[in-house]
């Protein structure tokens, strides 16, 4: 059991170091969200290699550490999908929240508010706390209770007043948090040996990263666009007004100005061939060629690049 714990702390760092070497635009609460993820699950695996009561309550500690933070970055993640604002001083007030969430639970063993009981018993070589839940332990409920209406609540109200674009987010967006309110409920019912959470935490944070990824793409597509249609792109007039914002333009020659015209319609290359009378090879070698001469790799930069110019 322990080796599947370290494994599943190991899992969570390859996941941030995913995110990080392939998704160009960070997030700062997903970032947040990694780190929570992977404190949690390195409690998990501290616990399962502890030799003593001590060492096992530490790693439990930790676990609750990164238990703790880990709704507020998802509720702040959640927030940013769905578009909801948040002022500073409720920022300020649900981390005031947590860090006494934090503290509370880090009682355990020290008093008996949080656990009225607690040893350690080693199942094949792996410990395991064994616990009875003092009152405060109500606490942790209602905090988790709180965190996850929030997210419904604001994820609902997002979709009524269609702040996510697409019906697909949204429905990715409530599996998250579902996914997780799921997991929870069953341990508390059943008692089980392995902390599913564990793996919950991985499959949520994958889910979010699936997520953002699926939403940056949508909004670029937007973004080209609202480009095309408000600034008429494809007529020659606004590709002389290109060439006057961007100097690099100059270099185009007249075939290539009539591709660019084209690719500003969002053509794709068979239609520009038909529409010039040439082959679609010489229109991806015109392509190639402007965007060189541009210093753009795609047609989703050379929208960008042009919105912040024009």
């Amino acid at each position: 059991m322990s080796f599947l714990y370290g494994g599943i702390a190991i899992l969570a760092i390859l996941v941030a170091c995913g995110y990080f070497i392939f998704v160009k635009k960070k997030e700062t609460w997903l970032i947040c969200l990694f780190f929570s993820v992977f404190v949690a699950d390195f409690g998990y695996f501290f616990i399962s290699v502890s030799k003593n009561l001590q060492q096992a309550l530490m790693g439990n500690r930790l676990a609750y550490l990164g238990c703790a933070f880990l709704p507020l970055f998802m509720l702040f993640a959640v927030m940013k999908v769905c578009k909801a604002d948040c002022s500073k001083k409720v920022m300020f007030l649900l981390g005031f929240v947590t860090l006494c969430m934090v503290i509370i639970t880090a009682t355990q063993g020290i008093t008996d508010l949080y656990y009225k009981e607690v040893s350690v018993e080693f199942v094949h070589g792996t410990a395991k706390l064994i616990k009875v839940y003092g009152p405060l332990h109500t606490v942790y409920y209602c905090y988790l209770f709180i965190y996850f209406a929030l997210m419904f609540g604001i994820g609902g109200v997002s979709i009524a007043r269609k702040k996510i674009d697409s019906g697909k987010h949204a429905i990715l967006l409530l599996m998250v948090v579902f996914l997780n309110i799921l997991i929870w409920l069953v341990e508390q019912i059943i008692s089980w040996e392995f902390e599913f959470l564990a793996v919950s935490y991985i499959v949520s944070e994958l889910l979010l990263v699936v997520l953002y990824g699926m939403m940056q793409d949508y909004e670029n597509l937007k973004q080209q666009s609202m480009l095309i249609g408000r600034h008429g792109l494809g007529h020659q007039w606004d590709v002389e007004r290109i060439k006057k914002a961007w100097p690099e333009a100059e270099y185009l020659s007249a075939r290539e100005t009539e591709v660019l015209a084209k690719i500003l319609e969002d053509k794709k290359r068979k239609e520009i061939a038909e529409e010039l009378f040439i082959s679609e090879n010489t229109v991806k070698k015109h392509t190639s060629s402007i965007f060189t001469k541009l210093g753009v790799s795609s047609r989703t930069e050379l929208f960008e690049k042009m919105q912040s110019r024009l």
